[in-house]
Protein backbone atom coordinates (compact mmCIF):
# COMPACT_ATOMS: atom_id res chain seq x y z
CA UNK A 1 0.00 0.00 0.00
CA UNK A 2 1.95 3.28 -0.80
CA UNK A 3 1.12 6.11 0.68
CA UNK A 4 -0.52 9.30 -1.75
CA UNK A 5 2.47 11.79 -1.46
CA UNK A 6 -0.36 15.12 -1.53
CA UNK A 7 -1.41 13.52 2.09
CA UNK A 8 1.22 15.06 4.19
CA UNK A 9 1.47 18.16 2.28
CA UNK A 10 -2.19 18.76 2.49
CA UNK A 11 -2.40 18.22 6.51
CA UNK A 12 0.44 20.59 6.94
CA UNK A 13 -0.74 23.02 5.21
CA UNK A 14 -3.98 23.18 6.75
CA UNK A 15 -2.07 22.45 10.10
CA UNK A 16 -0.12 25.54 9.82
CA UNK A 17 -3.24 27.21 8.90
CA UNK A 18 -4.87 26.13 12.24
CA UNK A 19 -2.18 26.74 14.12
CA UNK A 20 -2.07 30.30 13.23
CA UNK A 21 -5.56 30.64 13.80
CA UNK A 22 -5.50 29.67 17.54
CA UNK A 23 -2.51 32.19 18.07
CA UNK A 24 -5.22 34.62 16.73
CA UNK A 25 -7.27 33.71 18.78
CA UNK A 26 -5.29 33.19 21.58
CA UNK A 27 -3.76 36.93 21.35
CA UNK A 28 -7.52 38.07 20.74
CA UNK A 29 -8.46 36.33 24.08
CA UNK A 30 -5.98 37.75 25.92
CA UNK A 31 -5.39 41.01 25.06
CA UNK A 32 -9.17 41.72 25.70
CA UNK A 33 -8.09 40.31 28.89
CA UNK A 34 -10.49 37.04 28.89
CA UNK A 35 -7.58 34.94 29.87
CA UNK A 36 -7.84 32.31 27.54
CA UNK A 37 -6.40 29.97 29.69
CA UNK A 38 -9.86 29.69 32.06
CA UNK A 39 -12.17 31.11 29.37
CA UNK A 40 -14.37 28.62 28.34
CA UNK A 41 -15.32 30.32 24.96
CA UNK A 42 -12.01 30.08 24.52
CA UNK A 43 -11.28 26.95 25.16
CA UNK A 44 -14.82 25.70 22.85
CA UNK A 45 -12.69 27.89 20.01
CA UNK A 46 -9.80 25.63 20.65
CA UNK A 47 -11.80 22.34 19.46
CA UNK A 48 -13.44 24.20 16.73
CA UNK A 49 -10.13 24.76 15.23
CA UNK A 50 -9.39 21.50 15.92
CA UNK A 51 -11.91 20.13 14.39
CA UNK A 52 -12.68 22.26 11.64
CA UNK A 53 -9.10 22.25 9.88
CA UNK A 54 -8.78 18.36 10.58
CA UNK A 55 -12.06 17.95 8.63
CA UNK A 56 -11.08 20.19 6.10
CA UNK A 57 -8.29 18.92 5.40
CA UNK A 58 -9.63 15.21 5.04
CA UNK A 59 -12.78 16.75 2.82
CA UNK A 60 -10.49 18.63 0.79
CA UNK A 61 -7.91 15.22 0.07
CA UNK A 62 -11.26 13.17 -0.71
CA UNK A 63 -13.01 15.82 -3.11
CA UNK A 64 -9.99 17.23 -4.64
CA UNK A 65 -6.80 14.58 -4.73
CA UNK A 66 -8.39 11.44 -4.73
CA UNK A 67 -11.46 11.11 -6.86
CA UNK A 68 -13.98 11.36 -4.32
CA UNK A 69 -12.39 8.20 -2.39
CA UNK A 70 -11.69 8.29 1.29
CA UNK A 71 -10.29 5.22 3.50
CA UNK A 72 -10.60 5.43 7.03
CA UNK A 73 -5.94 5.15 6.74
CA UNK A 74 -6.36 8.02 4.76
CA UNK A 75 -8.34 10.24 7.06
CA UNK A 76 -6.62 9.22 10.10
CA UNK A 77 -2.88 10.05 8.63
CA UNK A 78 -4.25 13.26 7.37
CA UNK A 79 -6.02 13.90 11.04
CA UNK A 80 -3.35 13.30 12.80
CA UNK A 81 -0.62 15.36 10.79
CA UNK A 82 -3.17 18.44 10.93
CA UNK A 83 -3.42 18.14 14.46
CA UNK A 84 -0.51 17.42 15.44
CA UNK A 85 0.69 20.80 13.61
CA UNK A 86 -1.36 22.56 15.30
CA UNK A 87 -0.07 21.40 18.63
CA UNK A 88 3.18 21.91 17.84
CA UNK A 89 2.70 25.53 15.94
CA UNK A 90 0.85 26.80 18.99
CA UNK A 91 3.34 25.45 21.43
CA UNK A 92 6.43 27.14 19.68
CA UNK A 93 4.33 30.30 19.41
CA UNK A 94 3.25 29.69 23.37
CA UNK A 95 7.26 29.14 24.46
CA UNK A 96 8.06 32.49 22.30
CA UNK A 97 5.00 34.51 23.98
CA UNK A 98 5.74 33.35 27.81
CA UNK A 99 9.67 33.80 26.84
CA UNK A 100 10.02 37.25 25.31
CA UNK A 101 6.32 38.67 24.42
CA UNK A 102 4.93 38.58 27.60
CA UNK A 103 7.70 37.83 30.01
CA UNK A 104 5.56 38.02 33.23
CA UNK A 105 3.03 35.46 31.73
CA UNK A 106 3.65 32.72 34.14
CA UNK A 107 3.62 34.62 37.22
CA UNK A 108 -0.12 36.34 35.69
CA UNK A 109 -1.70 32.65 35.28
CA UNK A 110 0.14 31.66 39.09
CA UNK A 111 -1.78 34.61 40.71
CA UNK A 112 -4.77 33.88 38.38
CA UNK A 113 -5.32 30.55 39.84
CA UNK A 114 -4.71 31.23 43.25
CA UNK A 115 -7.22 33.94 43.47
CA UNK A 116 -9.66 31.18 41.58
CA UNK A 117 -9.04 28.75 44.34
CA UNK A 118 -9.53 30.99 46.85
CA UNK A 119 -12.49 31.83 45.53
CA UNK A 120 -13.69 27.99 44.97
CA UNK A 121 -12.17 27.35 48.61
CA UNK A 122 -15.19 26.12 50.12
CA UNK A 123 -15.98 23.52 47.57
CA UNK A 124 -12.86 22.65 46.67
CA UNK A 125 -12.78 21.29 50.89
CA UNK A 126 -15.83 20.18 50.56
CA UNK A 127 -15.09 16.35 51.28
CA UNK A 128 -11.95 16.33 52.65
CA UNK A 129 -11.75 14.40 55.35
CA UNK A 130 -8.14 15.06 57.17
CA UNK A 131 -7.29 18.45 58.17
CA UNK A 132 -9.25 20.71 55.38
CA UNK A 133 -6.47 23.68 55.89
CA UNK A 134 -3.61 21.85 55.90
CA UNK A 135 -4.86 20.55 52.22
CA UNK A 136 -6.02 23.85 50.90
CA UNK A 137 -2.51 25.33 52.23
CA UNK A 138 -0.88 22.13 49.57
CA UNK A 139 -2.54 22.51 46.99
CA UNK A 140 -2.07 26.61 47.28
CA UNK A 141 1.52 26.30 47.62
CA UNK A 142 1.48 23.64 44.98
CA UNK A 143 0.76 26.37 42.14
CA UNK A 144 3.94 27.89 42.73
CA UNK A 145 5.46 24.77 41.30
CA UNK A 146 4.26 25.25 37.39
CA UNK A 147 6.74 26.13 35.06
CA UNK A 148 6.42 27.58 31.82
CA UNK A 149 7.26 24.07 30.04
CA UNK A 150 4.60 22.28 31.63
CA UNK A 151 1.83 24.96 30.57
CA UNK A 152 3.29 24.68 27.24
CA UNK A 153 2.97 21.17 26.89
CA UNK A 154 -0.86 21.06 28.62
CA UNK A 155 -1.53 23.31 25.92
CA UNK A 156 0.04 20.86 23.34
CA UNK A 157 -1.99 17.79 24.86
CA UNK A 158 -5.06 19.70 25.08
CA UNK A 159 -4.89 20.26 20.95
CA UNK A 160 -3.29 16.70 20.64
CA UNK A 161 -6.28 15.19 22.66
CA UNK A 162 -9.23 16.99 20.56
CA UNK A 163 -7.55 16.15 17.63
CA UNK A 164 -7.63 12.19 18.95
CA UNK A 165 -11.31 12.62 19.43
CA UNK A 166 -12.20 14.00 16.35
CA UNK A 167 -10.36 12.67 13.51
CA UNK A 168 -11.88 8.64 13.51
CA UNK A 169 -15.23 10.47 14.04
CA UNK A 170 -14.12 12.51 10.52
CA UNK A 171 -12.49 9.64 8.87
CA UNK A 172 -15.59 7.41 9.39
CA UNK A 173 -18.31 10.00 8.45
CA UNK A 174 -16.39 10.86 5.39
CA UNK A 175 -15.05 7.43 4.37
CA UNK A 176 -16.35 5.78 1.22
CA UNK A 177 -17.18 2.33 0.19
CA UNK A 178 -15.45 0.25 -1.73
CA UNK A 179 -16.79 -0.85 -4.93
Amino acid sequence: MKINPIIPRLSFRYGLAGGLMAIVAFLVFFYLDQEPWRNLISFMLDILIVGLFSFLSIKDFRSNYNNGELRFYHGMSLGFICYSTIAFVFAIFYLVFMQWIEPDFLNMFIETAKSDMELRKDMILQGVESDPEIYFAEQLASLDKITKSSLIFDSFLKKLIFGIFLTPIFSIVLRTRQA
